[in-house]
């Protein structure tokens, strides 16, 4: 937005400046008769949570969330009530969510195992419920989880289980309209919330968006895609392993989950299961839910990668050299980097230094001296790691050896049938290596060992690694799900090689410390997998417990929109991108500031001075939390909110994030703007260059964005 470089100042949900005092003296009447009312009804305030003389917090004082089921008007609905320990009722049953039935099968007929038949005016009754189809085999079963399987206060869950009849299909779809809902996969065309994102219902795994397969890349899910939803109205939806999930979403309708057992991805499982088996829970707000799930369902980091990685950047030379790299190059970007004064955590060398994919063998025309380049560079500071993939093309000896021992995928044709399997990747035709075969591991970590030691090399870029490689291929033993085979490529092979490396998919992987790349980025300012996807795309990794974000590559991969072909991005985009990375975990140039001119190499130096003064010391804070409370480091804004009504426009931005407690970001995001909008959530706040002090919540509009300024402030 091009606009003054003046800030106007409009509180959120008011427009205008008329009768304002006279609406503000009516509203302190009203809330001093309120308060008077409650404080007589509730002898303990929620807010401010204090304990007795003995230490212990009153029993008033400990919040309790129940929930409730009902079958109502064809749907399936969540109730939540809120109480303390002694059972007084602090918030009435509310409606926090809606689930539909869409099934192949006849007339559905309902069935209530509790006393009292479900209904809307005594949802509380309706604690198991049974709904079953009138032809016979189909059915939903509804019960209660007890509280000490969840092991939270904060939560209170229901399991539906949803079975078919042979040859009917059935969903339960999450109606969107209710809330706005977050988490799920990563999308081409991320969207925050995802309400208004679009996919058709396809199995829920790990994709690549290199078009291999004829499938257009906006209709596939991505690298990461854990089976946890969660709303604005603390509604928590999560998804069994075992289950043979399809995902599928009409915009702004509904998010719907399917059992797909004949689907290709789930053909092949040690322990078939062909229901739907889903999670749902209430919680007292989406914080406490996100909180929740990641305490109960997924094991959070202990630790963070590489402290120099997250500190200063990564220089890739894919975006610039792409495969035509050579030593010379290598050693000039490095040289320059030290020459102009950049921070650099490890130059990186991306594909292709080698001479055929698999073989561990430095192509001798491009790269005559590899030891002696790797040690140059380490005498002028530079730390060095490469790319690898776990493909070998048929043309290398690395494939005969695989295949000959067993470490690679084979066809999946019959059970007697050990042929390796021919895999299409975007490099060519050859084998895979089978992550959970346990020697195979072992062989392929002993030659990325012995590599790593003759070359001086510090750590790995792993690529690949989803699922969608697996098409028409399985591992040596059956899994019991398909992305326990992404799951086994970051732990048991990644992981190996120290806090250096970097992944670009993953799943049940939060615990790993490992930077957590995008996929490759696309060198355009649009949120089709371009500059505005950045922002919505490392919320969705935050929210499914993704911390060490890496945004891929500053400018994106030289890639357009509708083409993995491209040119250099244009100036203004490189800049802005740039300093959107500069306020993520991870930063990684390809592309120089220098390809462009002498006041692109300013910014950027100053946008990482900045990134040191500003940004790392509340990555810091915010990485400490993280260790101790669960509590994410990229945050959206809503993570802030006081639950008053003026902070519901936090529940969509998509533009601006929370860095810990302390440092809220705006970054610029559309073409030829110096200025631009900023929404503050409750609170003072501290304008990072004016030194200005904001209370929030407020809207600031026209807010000073010049070329070289990421606007951001900082909680006071």
């Amino acid at each position: 937005m091009t606009g003054s470089a003046t800030t106007r100042q409009v509180p959120v949900n008011q427009s205008s400046s008329s009768g304002f005092i006279g609406r503000a003296i009516l509203v302190l009447i009203i809330s001093f008769i309120v308060y008077s009312l409650l404080s007589a009804y509730f002898p303990a305030s929620t807010d401010s949570i204090a304990p007795d003389e003995s230490g212990s917090l009153k029993e008033d004082q400990v919040s309790l969330v129940t929930s409730a089921v009902a079958f109502e008007n064809d749907r399936l609905k969540v109730y939540r009530t809120e109480s303390s320990s002694s059972g007084k009722i602090k918030k009435k049953s509310e409606l926090i969510g809606e689930f539909s039935l869409a099934w192949s099968g006849e007339k559905l007929s309902v069935q209530s195992k509790s006393d009292q038949q479900p209904s809307s005016s005594r949802p509380t009754d309706a604690r198991d419920l049974s709904i079953t189809w009138s032809n016979g085999g189909s059915s939903l079963t509804v019960t209660t989880l007890p509280q000490s399987f969840i092991n939270s206060r904060f939560l209170s869950c229901h399991r539906a289980v949803l079975t078919t009849a042979a040859k009917e299909s059935a969903s339960l779809c999450l109606e969107l309209p209710a809330a706005s809902v977050y988490g799920g996969g990563a999308a081409f065309d991320q969207r925050w919330p995802i309400n208004s994102q679009s996919m058709p219902s396809q199995a829920y795994v790990s994709n690549d968006f290199a078009e291999l397969t004829g499938a257009k890349r906006s209709d596939l899910w991505g690298g990461f895609v854990e089976r946890l939803w969660l709303t604005s109205r603390g509604l928590l939806v999560h998804v069994d392993d075992a289950t043979p999930l399809s995902v599928g979403q009409e915009a702004d309708r509904r998010l719907c989950l399917t059992a797909t057992p004949d689907d290709e991805a789930y053909l092949w499982r040690s322990n078939p299961r062909d229901y739907l088996n889903v999670t749902i829970c209430a919680a007292d707000s989406a914080k406490e839910a996100y909180l929740a799930a990641h305490s109960w369902l997924y094991t959070r980091p202990t630790s963070s990668p590489d402290r120099r990685m997250l500190r200063e950047p990564i220089w890739c030379t894919w975006a610039r050299h792409k495969t035509a790299v050579a030593q010379s190059d290598v050693e000039s970007l490095a040289n320059d980097v030290t020459r102009l004064g950049f921070p650099a955590s490890q130059i990186e060398i991306d594909d292709r230094y080698t001479i055929n994919y698999g073989d561990l063998a430095w192509d001798p025309i491009k790269f005559p001296n590899p030891a002696e380049m790797t040690a140059k560079l380490k005498y002028i500071g530079h730390r060095v790691t490469t790319w690898i993939v776990p493909f070998f093309n048929k043309n290398t000896s690395a494939y005969d050896e695989a295949a000959a021992a067993g470490y690679l995928l084979i066809e999946r044709v019959n059970d007697n049938n050990n042929k390796s399997a021919d895999i299409l990747w975007w490099q060519g035709v050859g084998g895979q290596l089978d992550p959970t075969n346990p020697s195979a591991v072992s062989w392929f970590a002993n030659r990325l060992v012995t590599f790593r030691q003759q070359f001086g090399i510090e750590s790995f870029k792993f690529d690949a690694g989803e699922v969608y490689y697996l098409r028409g291929a399985r591992t040596q033993a059956p899994l019991e799900a398909p992305m326990q085979f992404t799951t086994a490529y970051v732990q048991q092979v990644a992981a190996k090689f120290g806090g250096a490396v970097e992944v670009r998919a993953g799943y049940r992987t939060q615990s790993v410390p490992v930077a957590t790349r995008m996929f490759d980025k696309d060198s355009h300012w649009g949120g089709r997998n371009g500059l505005r996807s950045i922002v919505p795309n490392a919320l969705m990794l935050s929210m499914a417990g993704y911390h060490f974000v890496m945004p891929d590559m500053i400018g994106g991969n030289a890639y357009s929109e509708d083409s993995m072909e491209g040119a250099r991005p244009e100036r203004e985009l490189y800049i802005r991108w740039m300093q959107l990375s500069s306020f993520l975990p991870i930063v990684q140039f390809s592309i120089a500031p220098w390809d462009y001119d002498q006041e692109v190499t300013d910014i950027a130096l100053k946008t990482l001075k900045l990134r040191a003064e500003v940004y790392i010391p509340a990555l810091e804070a915010a990485l400490t939390q993280l260790f101790s409370t669960g509590e994410p480091v990229t945050r959206p804004l809503w993570w802030a909110s006081d639950g008053t009504v003026d902070d519901v426009r936090l529940w969509t931005v998509d533009d601006q994030f929370l860095v810990g407690d302390s440092l809220l970001v705006a970054p610029v995001i559309r073409q030829s703007s110096v200025a631009r909008d900023i929404l503050l959530p409750s609170g003072r706040w501290k304008d990072g260059y004016s030194g200005r002090l904001v209370d929030g919540p407020l809207l600031l509009k026209d807010h000073p964005a010049k070329l070289d300024m990421v606007p951001h402030f900082i909680r006071v």
